[in-house]
């Protein structure tokens, strides 16, 4: 019995560790991290070059922000452990949170898809930071 217990246990272990890791990735092999929260309002691309571009809505247009303005292996450690992996809504933790999406793109082109939800300080800090940075300043009211 003792055994039956130790090997459930390590099941649980290693499960709860596959899960964790869904979205988790060396931060340097990471090229472009897309930020959208909450979904479809308000987005942020950060490159590993050091651009980063504000898009709001569905507008096509891409907001330059001054390069520097974001380092992509720091914004992807304060996202880390706010990641989930993309699954119906059924499965998340609440169904009637508020979410956005983290897309990434790794260097060998590969993409992951994860969701945040409830981050409306986080969000709201990342975006004023991109807002403020802004090439034309005449854009930081968008």
């Amino acid at each position: 019995m003792l055994l039956m217990k130790r090997y459930f246990d390590a099941v649980i272990s290693v499960l709860f560790v596959l899960i964790a890791t869904g979205c988790a990735e060396r931060s340097s092999s990471i090229e472009r991290l897309s930020i959208d929260y909450p979904n479809g309002e308000t987005r942020l691309l950060v490159q590993r070059d050091g651009q980063a571009f504000l898009l709001y809505g569905a507008l096509p247009q891409r907001r330059p922000v001054k390069e520097g303005t974001f380092d992509i292996d720091d914004l992807y450690a304060s996202l880390q452990q706010r990641l989930h992996n993309a699954v119906p809504r059924e499965q998340w933790p609440n169904p009637r949170s508020t979410f956005g999406t983290v897309h990434i793109t790794l260097s060998d082109g590969k993409k992951k898809d994860c969701l945040i939800f409830d981050e409306e300080v986080f969000a709201t800090q990342l975006f004023d930071k991109a807002r403020k940075g802004l090439i034309d300043a005449t854009l930081q009211a968008f």
